[in-house]
């Protein structure tokens, strides 16, 4: 029989649900309870730490709540956070950071500015993969349910840039007659769509089991702002969502973005920032840190070489290294697009960088998955010692982790949060760390 109790909300958890006590300070992950609101649940499991329920009825509100702008956000599962306003999500990521910094790396009273948001936390997303499901043979596009295959579609997603949207529209009715790989009997499986947000270019990649053969009549000038469209095939039954081969359906195989002041060349398997606003902060951000006037500067994961370009403009030399041959392809582009020519791009897996480049750098940069950095990568980080590091992450909890270890030789001079995903629980933070010499 399902137990009804009363919980106060305390905090929010990694994954946007609230953390809850009861009066005997049982911990219960209840989601959508916000901080100081106090409410009925349904205790839906209980374990000898904590339990997990839902809310029946809320008793007290917090200020900070709000209605979510999408209709389907307590379907969708896409977005954690829109029922907090922005300045309640603003002051969670920034605390996050300084818990993370504190708890998990040790660091006593970290120097942690605060948070850059954005003016209107909106229709950011410049890249968006919409699964396609089908219902009575037509075609609409979302997300999948959490955990399970079941999709939730809308017209319009709220945190993708318009552009993204506007295509989506255009795109879907010349689809017709093609069926959905996961709620059909067809080979549809995804559509992955972004965009030049300062050049208002749009590059869309469907992705499919099989080829769409010769019957394909597919036009890029009937979605608006379209440079180019490409089939990628994806036979496995995994979760990733792109494969290996592709093809080019028409146009051109990538789209041009400008941003710093630069121009790049950005293909449909390309790493590039989410958020092209907040990317200009972040990037201003590294820029202060790592003051790369006549430096020699490493960079590692270097991507498309979007970091690396932005400090060469003023840098003695830089060295971009990446694993992902595609983004080295690109980031080679993108230095000769823009007439850099003290940059040097390496095809290598990071933990093979100082084979590569056995002289210290000045500044070394690091911009990592939110898995972090391994732990062999730190230790030749640790046998290196540059002067100077500047640590882009997404995950604060790596981020700290990995702190932990470089504080043997390094100390916390600053930490920037970013808000590059609002709405959402990710946060990114730009760290600066000096070596201590002893």
């Amino acid at each position: 029989m399902m137990k009804e109790i009363e919980v106060i909300g305390v905090d929010i958890g990694q994954e946007g649900e609230g953390i809850a006590k009861t009066d005997s300070g049982y911990t219960v992950f209840v989601p959508y309870l916000l901080p100081g609101e106090s409410a009925y649940i349904a205790l839906l499991e209980q374990g000898a730490h904590f339990g997990k329920g839902e809310i029946l009825e809320l008793k007290t509100e917090s200020k900070l709540r709000q209605k979510a702008l999408c209709p389907v956000y307590y379907e969708c599962g896409g977005c954690q956070l829109q029922h907090l306003s922005y300045q309640g999500q603003l002051q969670w990521k920034e605390k996050k950071v300084k818990d993370s910094l504190t708890r998990l790396a040790g660091i006593n009273a970290p120097q942690v500015s605060p948070i850059i948001g954005m003016e209107t936390p909106w229709y950011y997303r410049n890249r968006g993969q919409f699964v396609i499901g089908e219902e009575n043979g037509t075609l609409r596009w979302g997300f999948f349910t959490s955990k399970t295959h079941k999709v939730v579609s809308f017209k319009e997603c709220p945190i993708h840039h318009r552009y993204l949207n506007e295509a989506m529209q255009d795109l879907i009715p010349q689809l017709s007659g093609l069926h959905s790989f996961f709620e059909g009997d067809g080979t549809l499986r995804h559509v992955s769509v972004r965009c030049g947000v300062n050049t208002e270019e749009v590059l869309a990649t469907l992705v499919t089991t099989e080829p769409l053969g010769q019957s394909n009549t597919l036009d890029c000038s009937k979605i608006k702002r379209a440079v180019g469209l490409v089939e990628n095939i994806n036979k496995t039954k995994s979760s990733k969502i792109l494969g290996e081969k592709e093809k080019t359906l028409c146009g051109r195989p990538y789209l041009e973005e400008k941003l710093m002041g630069l121009r790049y060349l950005i293909s449909s398997q390309s790493f590039f920032q989410n958020n092209t606003e907040q990317t200009e902060k972040l990037y201003q951000k590294v820029l202060q840190y790592a003051k790369p006037k006549g430096k020699r500067i490493l960079d590692l994961y270097s991507g498309i070489g979007s970091i690396s370009l932005a400090l060469a403009k003023e840098a003695l030399d830089v060295v971009g290294i990446e694993i992902v041959k595609a983004a080295v392809r690109d980031a080679k582009a993108n230095a000769k697009l823009n007439g850099i020519e003290n940059v040097r791009f390496h095809t290598l897996d990071v933990a093979d960088a100082f084979k590569q480049e056995k002289t210290p750098p000045d500044v070394l940069v690091m911009d990592p998955p939110r898995k972090g950095i391994e732990k062999r990568v730190l230790a030749d980080v640790l046998k290196l010692t540059p002067q100077t590091i500047v640590y882009v992450s997404c995950n604060p909890d790596t981020l700290a982790r990995d702190l932990r270890i470089l504080k043997e030789k390094y100390e916390l001079i600053e930490a920037t949060p970013i808000d590059v995903f609002p709405q959402t629980t990710h946060v990114e933070t730009v760290v600066l760390l000096s070596r201590v010499d002893k």
